[in-house]
């Protein structure tokens, strides 16, 4: 795993308590964020259990308490982060106010939300396609999650619908507007961005603004 990865791992030693799923401070706690450092370091696959139980100072069997397999926390972390990001999304579209406003909302709160738990959001943007059967489930089993990109997109259509933007690919332009933060996250988890995202927040909206008016 690279260095730049390392460094951030190294600034998460105070969040070995905080939970995620789990009431801060509990046992619980501590193996989700055991889990998230090593997922976040060597992957989902680079990781067994006993590593796990090991960081978060208990033994094999008292992990299977708490989870019954490793890709049960895996899966339970990343349906986590995803479900925030979602509902924080959702809340926007939801809200009285002009368009210009939501989308000032959608990138102040998207970085503000990555920022409150990095380690949480470096998980997400690392692991999120390791979990095809989340979110693109099968045909006939069921249908998938609610995600970020659908909340967007419906947004994005309202938008369109009441002409605040040009009418265009509902879809494509909410997976290019929120691309713009996510993959400045990822350029951030690999060393060439410094900083809290919030810091790019204004460029971000400036960019996102450009993509969805189709200028």
């Amino acid at each position: 795993m690279t260095r730049s990865i390392m460094k951030v791992r190294d600034g998460w030693a105070e969040e070995t308590g905080r939970g995620v799923t789990a009431l801060s401070g509990t046992t619980k706690a501590r193996i989700e964020r055991a889990a998230l450092a090593l997922f976040c370091e060597r992957g989902v696959d680079g990781v067994s259990v006993k590593e796990i139980a090991a960081a978060a100072n208990i033994s094999d069997g008292g992990m299977y308490r708490y989870f019954p397999a490793k890709h049960n926390l895996a899966q339970s972390l990343m349906l986590e982060i995803h479900t925030r990001l979602t509902d924080m999304v959702r809340v926007i579209e939801g809200e009285d106010e002009s368009f210009n406003t939501k989308l000032n909302l959608l990138v102040t709160r998207y970085c503000a939300l990555a920022d409150d738990d990095w380690q949480l959001f470096t998980y997400h943007l690392l692991h999120l396609h390791h979990f095809p059967e989340m979110f693109a489930p099968k045909k006939g089993r069921g249908k998938p999650l609610d995600s970020p990109v659908t909340a967007c997109a419906d947004m994005l259509e309202t938008a369109m619908a009441e002409g605040d933007i040009p009418a265009g690919n509902k879809e494509l332009l909410a997976g290019m507007a929120l691309g713009i933060v996510v993959q400045a996250g990822a350029s951030k988890v690999y060393g060439r961005l410094k900083g809290p995202l919030s810091i790019y927040a204004p460029e971000f909206e400036r960019a996102i603004n450009a993509i969805v008016r189709q200028k």
